[in-house]
């Protein structure tokens, strides 16, 4: 009753104001207090000032003689770093084999991220190894759901196009791993190319899907549907946590549409 009596007056405020700049200085206080839901009714639709970028073509021999992507130092404290690591940990594993890591599990991939080990290595390192490969070879169908999915992410954000029918006969495990992989060789072109356009790909595709799919992540940080908030935290987090929340992203959304 509250929420709904403040959204009434700020609509009046707004409405009688002879002060045409004022949404733009309230809106993201509504945002921050009442949500981005509450402001869009309000203010209606912000004009996107975050475009995607062009999607560039995957050169894999050039990307042998690069040289390795320098990045500025993370500006997350040694603490916090562990904790997001462990909490990567149980987070990829749910996204990519839907169960929890054992204990002994979780001190291998702790060890190897301690001692420098990127994140992308241990997601590889799980979706190449024989307990994926034994999903791959079982019979594990797509839904209409996640058909639909694909072809709207394939056209949407890796300018690629695929078939309702060759969909029909893939496998789903085997399907979700590709598509991540395929994505992760265009996130890396971005990056070696301009990082702007990388920031800009990752705020596109993370607002979008958010608003597409609202039920499918609970973490305040992934239900935005604001553009500019997931850029701004992309640029301040390492890379590989940009990209590690791509897989995560990806295989959570694979496996909610498959459910349906």
């Amino acid at each position: 009753m509250k929420r709904t009596v403040s959204v009434l007056l700020l609509s009046l405020v707004i409405s009688n104001t002879a002060y045409a700049g004022i949404a733009d200085s309230i809106r993201p206080y509504v945002e921050k207090y009442l949500g981005e839901d509450i402001a869009v009714k309000i203010f209606g639709e912000v004009e996107e000032t975050i475009l995607l970028p062009a999607i560039p073509t995957v050169s894999k021999d050039a990307k042998n003689i690069r040289p390795e992507l320098k990045t500025s130092k993370t500006k997350i404290s040694k603490e916090k770093l562990e904790k997001a690591n462990l909490s990567f940990i149980y987070q990829i594993y749910k996204a990519t084999r839907m169960t929890d890591p054992n204990e002994n599990e979780v001190a291998r991939w702790m060890n190897v991220m301690s001692q420098g080990g990127s994140r992308e290595g241990v997601y590889r390192a799980l979706v190449l190894d024989g307990t994926y490969a034994g999903r791959e070879n079982t019979d594990a169908p797509i839904t209409d759901e996640t058909i639909e999915f694909v072809q709207y992410y394939l056209s949407t954000f890796l300018d690629k196009s695929i078939s309702k029918e060759s969909l029909e006969k893939s496998n789903f495990y085997t399907l979700k791993r590709i598509i991540t992989e395929q994505t992760l060789e265009i996130l890396d072109e971005l990056t070696y190319k301009k990082m702007e356009d990388f920031y800009n790909w990752y705020a596109v595709f993370s607002a979008e899907v958010a608003k597409k799919y609202p039920s499918t992540f609970d973490n305040k940080v992934r239900v935005s549907t604001s553009r500019e908030k997931h850029k701004k935290w992309a640029m301040y987090v390492p890379v590989q946590h940009v990209k590690s929340e791509v897989m995560i992203k990806l295989h959570t959304l694979f496996n909610v549409n498959n459910q349906k």
